[in-house]
């Protein structure tokens, strides 16, 4: 039993992809949505840092404009009299000068020799969104999602980051093939790829000072469902029934601190589709013995009228893995840390390379480890896939 710590994506680390973020139109704090209208955040808030603040405060959609530098801003929130959460701003303030709500004295701020500065509040959203009203305006859907009475609903993740969403069964789709380049700026020695739909995955990582330092193609194809045979001749090639792997690991990737990973995922004729790509640091919690139970949860709905006529509503489902691992003796501590450690923390459980169907993306639900031999313990564990 092996698992995979992730490190978490970024938006600096996630540096060029060919799947556009481009769902739907950028929402805008003065545009009026009608109900079932949709929009995507994917930029994030900045505060903005006054010297002296406004006689009266900003209030959520007010253009704050500089009065010298025409540079504007749209107020989100305050934060305090000095600070306020702000988006889609034109360009940088200069220094000392006046800015606030043209014509409205008392909503300018005069900088004094201060600099109104900008700071990075949040990494951006990523998020896709639907109107619950009509006459929907000035209301940041990521915030108002939370209110009592939201005017907005979170739909998904937009289409480039469903990837790294934490939903396995949620997709990332492109015509023909996906790219993804990554700089994590951390080191990491093992990558896993979740609810594929494709032909081919290509792994390259190049290392700034060394060059390309790992460069493999997975074929997707390689059995016929009705057995573990691989595709041996023409006939099975055209005629059998085949699967694509969907899940796999990778366990060998050289660990550099400052590489660059570019991952190519191939569908050659049809939808490229990828639930989920994970990469960080492997540790073995012990040896996965014989008779896990694997299957899944299924969430569809399956109802059956008075006439004994059913009706199937197919929903997501989840992977579910109980193992017991046979750990050393002197690892039994270490093993016990490491799982409380991450109790509520979704990891990569690979209960065998060899079979797709015990590579998870979850958290476990109990454990407990069984300490009957001198040289070595039994731990159950019971582990929950995401949908």
């Amino acid at each position: 039993m092996k698992i995979i710590r992730p490190i978490a994506l970024t938006d600096d680390m996630l540096t060029d992809s060919n799947v556009a973020e481009n769902d739907y139109s950028e929402f805008a704090m003065g545009t009026t949505y009608a109900d079932g209208d949709h929009c995507i955040v994917a930029t994030g808030l900045e505060i903005l840092n006054l010297d002296v603040a406004p006689a009266s405060d900003w209030a959520a959609g007010d253009i704050i404009t500089g009065q010298s530098s025409a540079v504007t801003s749209v107020c989100v929130s305050k934060i305090t009299s000095l600070t306020y959460y702000v988006r889609e701003r034109s360009g940088n303030y200069t220094l000392g000068e006046i800015i606030g709500v043209t014509g409205v004295g008392v909503k300018l701020a005069d900088q004094g020799a201060a600099n109104p500065t900008i700071t990075a509040a949040t990494d951006k959203v990523h998020k896709v969104y639907e109107s619950l009203a009509a006459g929907n305006v000035g209301n940041y859907p990521p915030t108002d999602v939370l209110a009592t009475t939201p005017k907005w609903l979170e739909v998904s993740a937009t289409n480039r980051w469903k990837t790294f969403d934490n939903k396995v069964g949620s997709q990332t789709s492109q015509a023909t093939s996906i790219t993804f380049k990554i700089t994590p700026g951390a080191v990491f020695d093992s990558i896993a790829f979740l609810n594929l739909d494709a032909v081919s995955v290509q792994v390259v990582l190049t290392d700034p000072v060394e060059g390309e330092v790992y460069n493999e193609t997975i074929d997707l194809i390689s059995t016929v469902i009705t057995g573990s045979s691989g595709i041996y001749d023409w006939y099975s090639y055209f005629f059998s029934s085949q699967f694509r792997l969907t899940d796999f690991v990778k366990f060998d990737i050289p660990p550099y601190l400052n590489a660059i990973l570019d991952i190519t995922i191939t569908y050659t004729g049809g939808t490229a589709k990828v639930g989920g790509i994970v990469f960080g640091v492997q540790s073995t919690l012990g040896t996965t013995q014989y008779s896990p139970n694997i299957g899944i949860h299924d969430y569809s709905i399956k109802e059956q009228d008075p006439f004994g006529v059913w009706s199937i509503t197919e929903r997501a489902y989840s992977k579910k893995m109980t193992c017991d691992v046979q750990i050393e003796s002197v690892s039994i501590d270490d093993v016990q840390r490491i799982l409380a450690l991450y109790r509520a923390s979704p990891l990569v459980w690979i209960g065998s390379e060899t079979y797709s169907s015990m590579i998870a993306y979850g958290f476990y639900k109990d454990f407990s480890i069984i300490i009957s031999y001198p040289t070595f313990a039994i731990c159950s564990i019971e582990i929950e896939g995401l949908t």
